[in-house]
């Protein structure tokens, strides 16, 4: 099958998991070319993978590449995806689509026009945890779903010294970490029917205390919530919590548990391919219960890839970006009932994605007989 021809935009930290897994582990994508602001950042990573370094506008004219993979700021994927899309380019964006729900519907939007895909970052929720958790609620083994309990802490003072944009909105905890944990609840329970909740910013006046940054002893404002409690109901009657806190201590402190009629499921990460997923039933002990899909490891780049072979199968893409423009209207939504104190009702939709086919594991003592991963994706 002809490969789908992509570049990357921004070459910061990220962007060495997805060259390294589009170079070399996905067999559908012919990674082309690559950018960055930072000249020289571009040019090393070109040479290392043996691409093209290329300006933003030589990428988007060249009828060559058929794809965008935009790794960039959070603050630019707006402009940086829009441009892409007026350009004749399918769009793979990192999380999120945009800062806000309209300008991730406008960019829709023009996709639909033109004929192109629009997919979206994390793709966490196709890796071998959230497949597997799929698997288990689909299959009825914690009987029917009824609630959920999300809770999120970590320290963004150290984080939001080092990367500025985390303190800034489109950077908050809200839209920087919660969507691993909203977007693995709507792969597994759909869309939502409302939210409510509250928000708060801690000591918003901050000084600068990181030893070696740029920015060391200067002032600086935290201009986003660093805590917030959200209540949702989903629309198939699941209801739960969200609660986020950025201005905690360093070590992560994370829980995703789904309670069901007969079981409990519990994820450790799942901003992970493959964090430990673990069953509780009646009167036993909890089991970790064994992956039934691959991509264990780490897998960035692999929404990018099954938005490619969705591309030549000509269907839709499970990384659609209609589920994250529904979370841009959850996270709003949270803000306006945090301002209002109201519940707020979720308009958009999205199509639940489809679950990956199951046994499509890569284990070497199996030989030539163990399936390959890449071909779940087709």
């Amino acid at each position: 099958m002809e490969k789908i021809r992509a570049a990357v935009i921004g070459c910061g930290a990220i962007s060495r998991a997805y060259m390294n897994n589009l170079k070399k582990r996905f067999s559908i994508i012919e990674l082309a070319a690559c950018c960055d602001l930072n000249e020289a950042r571009a040019a090393e990573a070109a040479a290392e993978y043996g691409i093209s370094a290329m300006s933003l506008e030589a990428i988007l004219a060249d009828p060559s590449v058929d794809m965008v993979i935009d790794l960039t700021n959070p603050s630019a994927h707006y402009a940086v995806n829009k441009a892409a899309l007026e350009a004749g380019k399918h769009v793979y964006s990192e999380k999120m689509l945009a800062n806000t729900a309209a300008e991730g519907r406008e960019l829709y939007s023009i996709a639909r026009s033109k004929g192109l895909l629009l997919g979206t970052a994390p793709d966490t929720f196709l890796g071998a945890s959230l497949q597997t958790a799929r698997y288990v609620i689909d299959r009825g083994l914690i009987g029917k779903p009824l609630s959920f309990n999300v809770s999120l802490s970590r320290d963004y003072e150290i984080f939001g010294e080092i990367l500025p944009h985390l303190t800034k909105p489109g950077g908050s905890i809200t839209w920087d970490v919660s969507c691993y944990y909203l977007t693995a609840l709507a792969s597994l329970l759909g869309p939502a029917e409302k939210v409510t909740g509250f928000t708060a910013t801690n000591e918003p006046a901050r000084v600068n205390s990181r030893v070696g940054s740029p920015n060391f002893g200067k002032e600086y404002t935290v201009e986003v919530e660093n805590i917030a409690a959200m209540s949702i109901v989903y629309k198939n009657g699941v209801i739960g919590t969200v609660h986020l806190n950025s201005d905690c201590i360093f070590d992560e402190d994370r829980v995703l548990k789904i309670f069901g009629t007969e079981g409990i499921l519990s994820l450790d990460d799942p901003n992970q391919f493959g964090s430990t997923l673990r069953l509780k039933k009646p009167f036993h002990d909890d089991i970790v219960f064994p992956f039934t899909h691959g991509f264990e490891n780490e897998s960035r780049g692999l929404g990018a890839a099954e938005m490619a072979w969705a591309l030549r199968s000509g269907r839709k893409p499970r990384t659609d970006a209609l589920m994250n423009i529904h979370l841009l209207d959850m996270m709003e939504g949270l803000l306006e009932s945090s301002a209002t104190e109201k519940v707020v009702h979720i308009e958009s939709g999205f199509e639940q994605p489809a679950p990956l086919p199951a046994g499509y594991v890569t284990r070497e003592e199996y030989g030539f007989f163990s399936p390959t991963e890449e071909s779940a994706l087709v």
